[in-house]
């Protein structure tokens, strides 16, 4: 009963705790996807929103110019300023201002001085030469347009009425922009010029401007054609604001008392990044008295430079309530789903633990040496398990007599290992000793007898004896791991001192060797003698490549993201066939004939470089050659 209890108190517990952690993670990652979703898709909307705006607004005063560019076709105003008829200009200039609403309508003369004015027909015979846009279109007879901001002075001699609509009282709100300025006199404008051209010579300039400050129709139609009048709580769902630097000349944003926000200023951090760095800010922010998920865009003049802000907010609270509603059903689902979950555990729980009190109980029989088997009186999953309980027993009676014996047989074969394994490892050290006297023994032989009959015998004699000791002397290396002796060096030097012994060796006489060394290389921390062995492996292995000569490429690369050097050692050989790509590093591997090669000189190499924290690959291809490369960390 102690032990039924045990296991379905484990099982329920089990099951319980897989429910909690997948509802609970369900819970937390739905939630996160909810909210990027939501809240990307906002942002999506944010930003693309800020795009029409700028469009939108562009389009209006590019309409503008082309009015202009109309009018100065027009052989009536030509005529007019040819023969300074300054009553039909302006006559010209009063019709025009009503049809395309222009705050301001003025034409020159070819050197930028004032024929008429249309707010003012007595104000004329001063020099805008030096306007940006006029100058613009004196310079290159072509028309422009764009923003610009207009001096009270300027706007006084449009008249007095258009300077004081231009003028805006600084209003202090939460979170704004600290300047100390209380009063805001100069005037935000949309601007265009237009050239007249007559026979093909100048005769002047047609100037048109529209004043932003406090003018509403354009952030309206904006908010009219993107949010169609929706609203939340009673306030606008999404809203747009034109600055002349820092301060609102033309929001619907509304304060609290529900007026428009007309003299509120932008944030400091939204200032610095927009207006100061150019740059466009997609955030959540502050906006005089509610949160709106705003972007903000620079608004430039004609000489690319920021004289304003544009905006476009959509209100937070949008994107918060289907948060909320979205992240409530979510939550009842899932609470819905464990609670069955549960449930359904329970039911499993008692419907496995009754069977298994069977199996315990023969498991107890077999634990003390009796191999005990189970009724099997059902024909389900439990049941089949009983079956399989059964087989189970069998086959461990039978495999406790074979293992017996594997043991003692195991026994033996270990033994007879460890021996062999000390005989390998002693073995390349003893050798040693004896082939050193073959050698010194069958070299000075061959000097008394050179010229003999028994001088070619003796001279087999020293070539073999340097081959078993040129193989013991790749075991040793191979075997070892010797201690690495690390320097500051540079790569690229360490290359050109290998090359520079290599090129005198037989194997090089038809090779022909070339290098691209990155004259940027740093030095990296390296065993110098090692990595030189290395380069010398890899360079052998590709001159043996090409029995009949070729070309030997090394290059260096040098990458500061992520920190790395790369050694590219690329030859015009024979290449390596698929079946062997894979085998080349491994020990006593060798394509080579026999007596050429211990198959050591890659295994060794590769050895080296992992030790240097590196990584060496290969890429080869039959009858075209074979690329070693070789990645080492520069820290």
């Amino acid at each position: 009963m102690k032990i039924r209890l045990l296991i379905r108190t484990k099982l329920i517990l089990s099951f319980l705790a897989v429910v909690l952690i997948i509802g609970v993670a369900s819970i937390s990652i739905g939630i996160k996807i909810i909210n990027d979703n939501v809240i990307g898709q906002a942002y999506d909307d944010v930003q693309m929103n800020l795009n029409t705006i700028k469009y939108f607004f562009n389009e209006r005063i590019h309409f503008k110019m082309r009015f202009l560019e109309y009018l100065s076709y027009l052989e009536t105003l030509r005529s007019a300023i040819v023969n300074n008829n300054r009553r039909t200009i302006s006559e010209k200039l009063r019709e025009v201002k009503r049809e395309v609403e222009f705050d301001i309508l003025t034409v020159m003369d070819a050197r930028g001085k004032v024929i008429v004015r249309s707010g003012d027909f007595n104000s004329f015979g001063d020099d805008r030469s030096l306007d940006k846009y006029v100058k613009h279109v004196l310079d290159t007879k072509k028309p422009c347009y764009g923003t610009d901001i207009i001096s009270r002075d300027e706007l006084l001699k449009e008249g007095r009425e258009l300077a004081d609509r231009a003028v805006i009282l600084v209003l202090e709100t939460p979170r704004a922009r600290k300047t100390g300025k209380k009063i805001e006199e100069r005037g935000l404008v949309l601007k265009a010029a237009a050239p007249v051209i007559h026979n093909g010579r100048l005769i002047g300039v047609i100037y048109g401007a529209k004043l932003i400050n406090n003018s509403f129709d354009l952030v309206d139609k904006f908010r009219n054609l993107v949010f169609k009048d929706e609203k939340i709580d009673g306030s606008d769902l999404g809203t747009a604001t034109i600055f002349l630097d820092d301060i609102r000349v033309s929001t619907n944003v509304r304060r609290q008392d529900g007026m428009r926000a007309v003299g509120t200023r932008v944030s400091e951090e939204v200032y610095r990044e927009v207006y100061e760095k150019g740059k466009t800010w997609l955030d959540k922010a502050f906006v005089v008295n509610k949160w709106y998920l705003s972007a903000y865009g620079p608004l430039l003049d004609i000489d690319n430079r920021a004289i304003g802000i544009l905006y476009v907010g959509i209100l937070e609270e949008k994107y918060s309530r289907i948060l909320r509603n979205t992240t409530l059903y979510y939550l009842i689902i899932i609470v819905v789903t464990s609670i069955m979950a549960i449930l359904v555990s329970v039911y499993i729980v008692n419907s496995v633990t009754r069977p298994a009190e069977k199996l315990i109980a023969a498991s107890r029989e077999i634990i003390h040496g009796n191999y005990q088997k189970i009724l099997v009186d059902t024909h389900d999953e439990m049941g089949y398990l009983g079956s399989v309980f059964n087989n189970m027993v069998d086959a461990i009676h039978e495999r406790d007599r074979q293992l017996k014996e594997r043991t003692e047989k195991q026994i033996v074969k270990s033994a007879k290992l460890a021996s062999l394994g000390r005989m390998a490892s002693g073995i390349a050290h003893e050798i040693n000793n004896p082939l050193t006297g073959i050698l010194t023994y069958s070299s000075l032989l061959l000097e008394d007898l050179q010229g003999t009959d028994y001088g070619e015998d003796l001279q087999i004699i020293v070539n073999e004896t340097l081959r078993c000791r040129k193989i013991v002397k790749g075991i040793l290396d191979f075997a070892r791991e010797t201690k690495l002796e690390k320097q500051p060096a540079n790569i690229n030097d360490v290359i050109m001192d290998s090359l520079s012994m290599l090129e005198k060796l037989a194997h090089f006489q038809n090779v022909q060797i070339l290098t691209d060394l990155d004259p940027e290389m740093p030095p990296i921390s390296l065993d110098v003698t090692q990595m030189r062995s290395v380069i010398n492996n890899l360079a052998i292995n590709g001159a043996d490549a090409m029995p009949r000569g070729g070309v030997l490429s090394i290059t260096t690369r040098y990458k500061k993201e992520p920190g790395t050097v790369t050694i590219e050692v690329s030859d015009t050989g024979v290449g390596i066939s698929e079946e062997n790509i894979g085998k080349v590093f491994d020990p006593f591997f060798t394509t080579k004939e026999i007596g050429k090669g211990t198959g050591l000189g890659l295994a060794v190499t590769f050895g080296i470089v992992n030790r240097h924290n590196g990584q060496l690959d290969i890429r080869s291809k039959l009858g075209e050659g074979t690329t070693f490369i070789i990645t080492l960390p520069e820290a």
